[in-house]
């Protein structure tokens, strides 16, 4: 800008305004292309993004209903009474179906010590009055804690509980007074027959808090013995050094929490998650249908009222673009297709129970206009007695979940064709930047230059003004210029 605030002033002319107008009509000639062409990309943009996006969604929706999610097992217990749990159990995806009589007769548990009566009077009795050393032990797991000398009762049971390296020594004291006194207790988490815990010292003075004595002091006293947990399955002992047995009961997991009343135990039933499925597919369909909306949102053209020029309505970021409709075309075509691996006869989304309305959307119909039965009727009847041929429509080595998902990977991955499409706008966007960015000093230029040429146009035409203003008076003071017309 050049800073002339008063254009006109010296010639009376409305030059600002002049200037103002002209300067206007090029801001709106050059900018305005320059504008509407960065809108354009940029709703271009934000349109690719929000497709590659929902096409993830359905992407991600599809693989649920791959060939591992499918094989997905569920294990019900039936407990012997209500509100207390006994057993609980999980299947793996190869584990068969089958119904399992489970009995628990004995949980696993750990070994338990505590000091002799009166071996102690309080939690401050001192411990010994020497250094020494006790190794806690249980199964393969060891550890080391120091005894100083004139450390107490209560200050070993923190150091012990404290210690980095305890695998599952739980210690505490039980200050029950009179001809007992109080005892160091030593709960050991370690389970399974033959897994005791053996603490042992180097000092005859810990004699009191070992499980074994190196001196003439009596030990520690055992108040439970680590076993193992024991159930018996259809009547077959099985045997678990803790409570949790894996592949008992092959590619099953069951953990016991409880003993089983005598005569009522407990049943554990395998089966296809069906519930699981169905709920997937409904994701599925949903997603796919989501995908239908967005792509009709995103290419649908504008609409003008009557008048032929009003708008009624905005076009989508993508209308003309044929990326979208090619993508929709070739999905309909993977979903209506029939997958080759599959069983006879059960071998599409149709044969299934999944149909696509007038709209182009999925769904699972319960109308009978067209046939004896509905998509529902063939859905529920895939799902409860040919599960497998949903799992190899959807899952298979080419079912739809594998060719949907290559398809997808297509345009999604990088390098691939939305990515591509996604590169290329955001170039476009940064040339159209620069290019306003050189529109506007071009502006600048152009508003000073004609400030200049209009500057000294005003001086000019000012300076005539006074010339004329000048030989105006002259002429009037000369004899008989003037006329007395009275």
């Amino acid at each position: 800008m050049s800073g002339v605030n008063f254009l006109g002033s010296a010639s009376g002319l409305p030059l600002e305004e002049l200037v103002t107008t002209f300067v206007k009509a090029e801001r709106d000639v050059k900018l305005g292309r320059i504008n509407t062409q960065k809108k354009t990309l940029e709703a271009s943009l934000s349109g690719v993004s929000r497709l590659k996006s929902v096409l993830s969604a359905f992407q991600d929706a599809a693989k649920k209903l791959s060939g591992e999610s499918l094989n997905t097992r569920k294990a019900t217990v039936i407990q012997p009474t209500d509100n207390k749990t006994y057993i609980e159990a999980t299947a793996s995806n190869r584990s068969a179906a089958g119904s399992f009589d489970i009995k628990v007769n004995q949980l696993a548990s750990g070994s338990r010590f505590e000091t002799q009566d009166q071996a102690f009077s309080s939690a401050n009795d001192v411990v010994s009055t020497t250094n020494g050393k006790l190794t806690f032990t249980a199964g393969n797991k060891s550890f080391d804690v120091d005894v100083t000398a004139d450390m107490t009762l209560n200050e070993l049971r923190r150091k012990i509980n404290e210690n980095s390296g305890n695998f599952g020594v739980n210690v505490n004291i039980v200050n029950a007074g009179g001809s007992v006194g109080s005892k160091l207790v030593f709960t050991s988490d370690i389970s399974g027959d033959g897994n005791d815990l053996v603490v042992s010292n180097n000092n005859a003075e810990l004699d009191k808090i070992s499980t074994v004595a190196t001196g003439s002091d009596p030990a520690m006293v055992q108040k439970q013995v680590a076993q193992n947990a024991i159930i018996e399955v259809d009547g077959i002992t099985a045997t678990s050094s803790s409570n949790v047995f894996s592949n008992v009961v092959q590619d099953l997991d069951i953990t016991v929490k409880a003993v089983t009343p005598e005569g009522n135990n407990a049943t554990v039933d395998v089966a296809y998650d069906k519930e699981s499925v169905e709920t997937n597919v409904k994701a599925f369909i949903d997603s796919y249908n989501a995908l239908v909306d967005q792509v009709n949102a995103l290419t649908k053209f504008r609409t003008l009222g009557s008048d032929g020029k009003t708008v009624t309505s905005e076009g989508g970021a993508l209308a003309g673009d044929s990326l979208p409709r090619n993508i929709m075309t070739q999905l309909r075509g993977i979903l209506g297709s029939n997958v080759d691996t599959a069983d006879s006869g059960l071998s599409t989304l149709y044969s299934l129970g999944i149909t696509m309305d007038k709209n182009g959307k999925l769904e699972i119909s319960t109308s009978t206009e067209f046939g004896s039965e509905s998509g529902k009727m063939r859905f529920d009847k895939a799902l409860n007695e040919n599960f497998d041929s949903i799992a190899k429509v959807f899952g298979g080595n080419n079912g739809l979940v594998s060719q949907l998902d290559s398809f997808i990977s297509d345009f999604n991955k990088g390098g691939g064709i939305i990515d591509v499409r996604e590169k290329s706008l955001k170039k476009q966007i940064e040339d159209n930047t620069k290019a306003l960015d050189a529109a506007n000093r071009y502006m600048d230029n152009y508003e000073q230059t004609l400030r200049k040429q209009y500057v000294a146009l005003d001086s000019l035409l000012g300076g005539m003004q006074r010339t004329a203003s000048a030989v105006t008076s002259q002429l009037t003071n000369l004899p008989g210029f003037n006329t007395n017309k009275s």
